[in-house]
């Protein structure tokens, strides 16, 4: 039997939702923000709203962006055009025309990959942190039960019992909820979260990005396919950017479902990026991008994670800072016959942010018999 490595990594890869678009470039979009520079908020977020990227944002210029167009609106357009294109290839300005680094050199990056998961994430202190998600789904024009996904069992429910698939029609993505989780990362492990505003969202949900999943990943890809991608440009210098492909029978990757009938639990194949400081082998960003197979080969799974540094007590660390969560998924999912053409597929997306990083303490104190029966704690 194999082993169940990889915690909850629910997610789904988006296609663009059906809507009257326009595609732009990342240079074309930086024109059309440049004329808009000092218009009204809404008036720039009603330029942005039917357009569609054709390359990948990366996060730098994301935040750069977000911090030219400080209003509300525009700054949702923005990280919805972002997020729609996280798993696009990056614009050729975006990458250094540096040669590939010889295969000896690339090994050795590699081994300090290896060194930095294995070591390094098992050394970060105890801390908390703060994550906040932001909810995207299709609209629909009528309305349909959906099921939620389980976080910590990596099942996802979307049974709508009774309803037609054909009644369902869908609107561009829009925001549908907003919540925020307190992540404890403790003894080397990340905790299970609770969601601090008690509220359950329907859709997509995510575990793993602080360590599991970089291991996973690592150690698939190490037994099927690697080979250099290119080197990334960046602020701090040349990220080195590696491809990888796993095949299914070398998966630990798990991607679950809950059918009409029962749950539904797979290792597909999968591939994506990984891309390195070169001189340390700490890991900046990976993506994954399933590959499911014959009868569902029309869900598409995916999830990208940034990491970067973070200050945690009297140290710095490099821990997640985002994350990307794209689905498509069908609303009435009967996976054991197979996907037709006129299937409905919704899409689905979540924007994870990661903040608020302190050192985790555990305080414990005696109470006195007074506090202990106020407080209905028995003293036995």
């Amino acid at each position: 039997m194999r082993a169940r490595l990889v915690p909850v990594l629910l997610v789904l890869l988006l296609a663009p939702a059906a809507r009257a678009t326009r595609t732009v470039t990342v240079a074309e979009l930086e024109q059309i923000l440049a004329a808009d520079s000092g218009h009204p908020d809404r008036h720039v977020a009603a330029d942005l709203s039917d357009l569609v990227l054709t390359e990948r944002v990366s996060y730098a210029r994301l935040a750069r962006w977000k911090s030219d167009f400080p209003g509300e609106h525009t700054q949702a357009a923005l990280l919805l055009l972002a997020d729609e294109s996280a798993f696009l290839s990056l614009p050729l300005s975006d990458i250094s025309s540096a040669p590939p680094p010889p295969l000896a050199a690339q090994g050795k990056m590699f081994d300090r990959v290896i060194d930095y998961v294995n070591r390094t994430m098992h050394e970060l202190p105890n801390f908390i942190a703060t994550r906040t998600t932001l909810h995207f789904e299709d609209a629909k024009r009528k309305a349909a039960r959906s099921g939620s996904v389980e976080s910590g069992s990596s099942i996802a429910s979307t049974d709508t019992p009774g309803l037609p698939i054909e009644s369902l029609t869908y609107l561009p993505l829009r925001l549908t909820g907003k919540s925020t989780t307190a992540v404890t990362y403790r003894g080397g492990e990340e905790v299970q979260s609770v969601s601090s505003d008690r509220k359950s969202y329907l859709g997509l949900t995510t575990r793993g990005e602080f360590g599991p999943i970089l291991g996973v990943v690592l150690s698939d890809a190490i037994h099927s396919r690697i080979a250099w991608g290119y080197w990334q440009q960046t602020a701090a210098g040349d990220v080195a950017v590696f491809r990888y492909t796993v095949p299914a029978d070398k998966s630990h990757y798990l991607v679950g479902f809950h059918t009409s009938l029962e749950p539904v639990q797979s290792y597909p194949a999968y591939h994506g990026e990984i891309a390195i400081d070169p001189a340390t082998g700490s890991i900046l960003r990976i993506s994954i991008i399933s590959e499911i197979a014959p009868p569902s080969q029309m869900v598409g799974t995916g999830i990208l994670v940034e990491y970067g540094p973070v200050v945690i007590g009297d140290r710095t660390a490099i821990c997640p800072l985002r994350s990307v969560a794209l689905s498509k998924m069908p609303l009435l999912p009967d996976l054991v016959r197979p996907l037709t053409a006129g299937t409905v597929l919704q899409n689905r997306l979540n924007d994870v942010a990661f903040t608020n990083y302190h050192l985790f303490h555990a305080d414990v104190r005696i109470l006195s018999a007074e506090e202990a029966k106020r407080l209905g704690v028995s003293p036995h």
